[in-house]
């Protein structure tokens, strides 16, 4: 039987490196940024929120679903429904 020795230098953990780029420390502190780049984000932006515009302005309403509906029954109803000449209603279990 073969047991395994930690001594105590082994249980600490190691200590993490922690880089401080706070301020002045950090690489990009006063960079300004070119106004293509701004203008290449205000672009990006401006056609995300057009494509939100749009997707809510055509979004589904109560009216629009029963048309599709209707219109859905009503395509069934001609592919499948059996003419007849009388007044009679069919009965097709929908």
């Amino acid at each position: 039987m073969s047991y395994f020795v930690i001594d105590e230098e082994q249980m600490k953990e190691p200590v993490k490196k922690v880089r401080d780029h706070k301020g002045a420390k950090n690489p990009h502190y006063g960079h300004i940024m070119q106004t293509a780049s701004k203008d290449a984000i205000a672009r990006s932006q401006k056609a995300r929120f057009d494509y939100y515009k749009h997707a809510v302005a055509n979004m589904m309403t109560e009216d629009r679903v029963r048309e599709i509906i209707k219109e859905t029954v009503q395509d069934y109803l001609t592919r499948n429904a059996v003419q007849t000449n009388n007044n009679r209603s069919n009965n097709i279990p929908l």
